[in-house]
């Protein structure tokens, strides 16, 4: 009774959100008080304990910063440096941004990528009229190639490491993260080759850029912290993953972005690069708001039993050639509101051999279906990816409206991802 209500509460929340134009965090927070301490007879604590900090303070870490480097122009004259030196072809800012995005986040930046390459992507994009909605996807996207390989990249590593936990031998467990990998590049080449095309990304025009002017004082003091952030962003954890040793492994810990963000942004305050009050005033509060309501309403449903009913469907009340996108479908909906490493995959990669062994399909595609259907919503704005990339934006006005279109971004790759596991396009590697 209870996890009926919660999920038909996410439906109600999201379209009365959408068609009244409404924050459906607001509803979706409302619907978690009801259910979770009327219906579940939960203690308002516990429900408020849902909510995701992590996820709101990375919100806070990079609009504080980067509206400083936007409320004084910075970005402005930046993405204009950008886009003059690529010579103002719009069309291929898209692919350049889905490559840099893959290159940073296999360096070892992993889940940090967007917010690193999201702020200097969104001015260029931006002033080249491309699509934010294509540019967030090449962001999210592109970064997923580079940062979940099974040797540095954090996905992949803990998928290879949840593969040997099911009793694979290491060499084994390496080569199937080597070949879920594979699979997973195949997929988000198509997903970015797809939002190119409805987005229409190839009909950009070439933008006529004259030489962008240079930087003032404030700017290049702003242009100073921000490089200098971005290189304490990516190089600690690039030296970590090459270079590992106690001071390097302390000097990671401590050089995390929201960390080095706040940093930043007290040295903008204290060198009066910007005007405070109006730094505070662009916080992105109604997309913070949205991801705290649904993600606490998602939160009460697994606490009514989500999880368990998914692990039942999956192992008894699915026909077998079904099973690859029921896999893909049920990974997509629990990414969608959490995280696909921490949540879904320690989750469902478990049930991987016994679903194999019932039904004689390839574990490899399966423990593809888990590991690329739980990423294929990591653009959603209440997953932590999508969330971060969609902060880094730094228009106000085209942040909140991403917001919105990302949720609908993020049901189209499931779909995709549905079809690629039932036509058999992750078949081709076997362990």
């Amino acid at each position: 009774m209870a996890l009926a209500l919660c999920i038909l509460a996410i439906i109600v929340s999201i379209v009365i959100g959408y068609k009244f134009k409404l924050n459906t965090g607001i509803i979706a927070l409302g619907f978690a008080f009801i259910i979770g301490n009327l219906v579940m007879g939960m203690k308002v604590n516990s429900i408020i304990a849902y909510f995701p900090t992590t996820i709101v303070f990375w919100l806070i870490a990079i609009a504080v910063f980067f509206n400083y480097a936007t409320e004084n122009g910075t970005m402005a004259v930046m993405g204009k440096k950008l886009l003059y030196a690529m010579g103002g072809n719009a069309k291929l800012i898209p692919i350049a941004v889905a490559l840099v995005s893959a290159i940073v986040g296999g360096l070892g930046a992993g889940a940090s990528t967007p917010a690193i390459v999201g702020p200097f992507a969104f001015v260029m994009a931006l002033s080249a009229g491309v699509d934010p909605v294509l540019t967030c996807i090449a962001i999210t996207f592109g970064n997923l190639v580079g940062s979940n390989n099974p040797f540095n990249g954090y996905g992949g590593v803990i998928g290879r490491n949840l593969i040997m936990d099911n009793g694979v031998a290491e060499d084994l467990a390496l080569q199937a993260g080597i070949y879920c990998w594979i699979n997973c590049a195949i997929i988000t080449v198509i997903t970015i080759a797809f939002f190119y095309i409805i987005r229409k990304g190839y009909k950009a025009q070439k933008v006529t850029v004259e030489k962008p002017p240079q930087f003032n004082e404030v700017q290049r003091k702003t242009c100073a912290i921000v490089i200098a952030a971005f290189v304490f962003m990516v190089l600690p954890p690039i030296l970590n993953t090459w270079f590992p040793s106690p001071f390097m492994k302390a000097l990671n810990n401590f050089c995390q972005p929201q960390v080095i963000m706040i940093i930043g942004a007290i040295l903008c305050a204290l060198l009066k690069l910007g005007d405070e009050k109006v730094v505070i005033r662009k916080m992105p509060i109604s997309t913070i708001v949205m991801i705290i309501g649904v993600y606490t309403l998602i939160k009460v449903a697994a606490e009514a039993g989500l999880v368990d009913v998914i692990a039942n469907l999956l192992t008894s009340a699915i026909p077998s050639w079904l099973v690859p996108g029921a896999i893909v479908v049920f990974a997509a909906f629990l990414s969608f509101f959490s995280s696909s490493t921490s949540t879904v995959m320690p989750l469902m990669y478990p049930l991987v051999p016994a679903l194999a062994a019932a039904t004689g399909l390839n574990p490899v595609a399966l423990y593809t279906c888990v590991f690329f259907g739980g990423l294929s919503t990591s653009c959603s704005p209440f997953s932590t990816g999508g969330a971060i990339c969609i902060a880094a934006c730094p228009d106000n006005q085209v942040k909140e409206e991403l917001s919105n279109k990302m949720i609908f971004a993020a049901l189209v790759v499931p779909v995709l991802t549905f079809i690629a596991a039932e036509i058999g396009l992750f078949n081709f590697f076997h362990i």
